[in-house]
């Protein structure tokens, strides 16, 4: 058994620099994350923003050409592939 027993002023002292750490280490990460974050959102929002309009300019080909020139891309591409037989 050990007689020795930490003093409440020393103790409150490791207290408050454990809390101190704690706030400096999450202000260091919310920095840095958030710069890391930053370029992520914007890389993604751009890959998906080029992915719709990619996916809507060739539904807005296709229907215009079915509608238009009676010519179905789809099923001149795909051919008999896909349906039931």
């Amino acid at each position: 058994m050990s007689t020795y027993r930490s003093t409440k002023p020393s103790n409150y002292l490791m207290i408050a620099l454990k809390l101190l750490i704690l706030i400096v280490g999450l202000y260091i990460s919310a920095l840095v994350l958030g710069k890391v974050f930053t370029w992520v959102f914007a890389v993604t929002f751009f890959l998906i923003r080029f992915i719709v309009i990619v996916a809507v300019s060739l539904i807005v080909l296709l229907f215009f050409l079915k509608i238009l020139f009676k010519f179905d891309l789809f099923q001149y591409v795909l051919g008999n592939r896909f349906t039931l037989r």
